[in-house]
């Protein structure tokens, strides 16, 4: 089966999934995940109808191969098993700075370029170029497509962009950038078939809310703010990074704490968020679970600092006609949900509490003044269709 693959490849972890070519159309045959790649990998790969085809620890250890290369191998592996024969791959980068507002074809220059933005996004860039090296060590004629997570905030307003620095810093390119851009992409490509027919083109605030955590302002389809800004730091809180925090702190961090630059990135990428404010766990499911006052408070963060960027949103759009959540705490956890919109009654949000529980793609009542829905994400749909534009 002709197809393309997809890859996501993180600091801890690589996602792929695997889409069959036919009549110009993609078909999703295989999805996977690998965890854990750099300490006890295990690799799960489900087929289209969600049955495990493989799920169980691989051994990815060698004294001059990287885990990352071996990782891919087993899946490539496995996959030819499978009577896939991959024809593109599309990578998830995170950044293109203001270079890339489109997919591009990976070029040996192209890489090197995206490697000197691996300081605006030291937890994704580099392993996101990993992906690349490794295809193109293993199939040099193979044709990848880069898919960039900040090509659909090209089109936010000037203002939302700039912070207020020095005109010789945003020339070098010290701008709010925005990212889960493919993300919001596939959500707004899903408006049509969720949303009245005569809000498709409304103001809408999209509530990407995971580990990763963010909300993007649309009208009429296109991002005109987002919570990010020049890195993944900032804005919501997440479940290891900090989130909109002010600089003076950091300034005084390094001054009284002696913190140096590897600190304060350990500091404010892997040891805040939910994490940090709970002493608990990243994860939103055992915050829940926890007895700990801590961990409550994680919780009630997380929705104060949501409901007042949502708040802030709402002003970037001049009014808002609703909310769509997604990604993995949007999507799977009602509490959340409910405990956002009840916060939002002021702005006319009203949830039906029943349907929420059970993760209904509506989840409002009929006297809402705002439409209240829940929408999937599919990343990997979005590079894989962006990549098959491309060849």
């Amino acid at each position: 089966m002709r197809s393309i693959i997809t890859i996501n490849a993180g600091s801890s972890s690589m996602k792929f999934a695997v889409f069959t070519i036919k009549d110009a159309a993609l078909c999703k045959t295989h999805s996977g995940l690998v965890e854990r790649i750099t300490t006890n990998p295990h690799l799960r790969i489900k087929d289209y109808a969600g049955a495990i085809k493989f799920d169980a620890d691989i051994n990815l250890t060698s004294a001059d191969v990287d885990p990352y290369e071996l990782a891919i191998y087993k899946i490539l592996e496995l996959l030819k098993e499978y009577n896939v024969t991959v024809v593109a791959a599309g990578h998830r980068v995170v950044h293109g700075a203001l270079k890339y507002q489109h997919p591009v074809i990976v070029t040996p220059e192209i890489v090197d370029y995206l490697s000197t933005l691996e300081p605006l996004a030291p937890l994704h860039q580099p392993f996101n170029l990993r992906g690349i090296e490794v295809f193109t060590k293993k199939f040099p004629t193979l044709k990848q497509i880069a898919c960039f997570d900040t090509s659909f905030h090209f089109t936010c307003n000037d203002l939302t962009r700039l912070f207020a620095i020095p005109k010789k810093y945003r020339d070098a390119g010290l701008i709010r950038y925005g990212f889960h851009g493919l993300s919001y992409e596939y959500i707004v490509s899903q408006f049509d078939k969720y949303l009245p027919k005569e809000k498709t083109n409304g103001k809408v605030i999209i509530a990407h809310l995971g580990q990763g955590a963010s909300m993007c302002a649309v009208h009429n389809k296109k991002s005109l703010a987002n919570t990010f800004g020049f890195s993944v730091l900032d804005g919501l809180p997440m479940g290891t990074r900090c989130g909109n925090f002010d600089p003076g702190a950091i300034l005084y961090l390094m001054k009284n704490y002696g913190l140096g630059y590897e600190e304060l990135s350990q500091l404010l990428y892997k040891e805040s968020g939910l994490l940090g404010v709970s002493g608990v766990s990243s994860d939103m499911r055992e915050l829940f679970a926890s007895d700990s006052k801590d961990a409550k408070l994680a919780i009630d963060l997380f929705v104060y600092r949501s409901c007042s960027w949502i708040a802030s949103l709402a002003a970037e759009l001049q009014g808002i006609d609703g909310i769509i959540f997604t990604a993995g705490i949007g999507e799977n956890s009602p509490q959340i949900r409910e405990k956002i919109c009840m916060r939002l009654e002021w702005l006319g949000a009203k949830i039906d509490v029943e349907k929420n529980a059970k993760n209904a793609a509506t989840i409002h009542r009929p006297e809402s003044k705002l439409f209240l829905h829940v929408i999937p994400t599919d990343e990997e749909l979005m590079i894989a269709e962006q990549t098959l534009r491309m060849i």
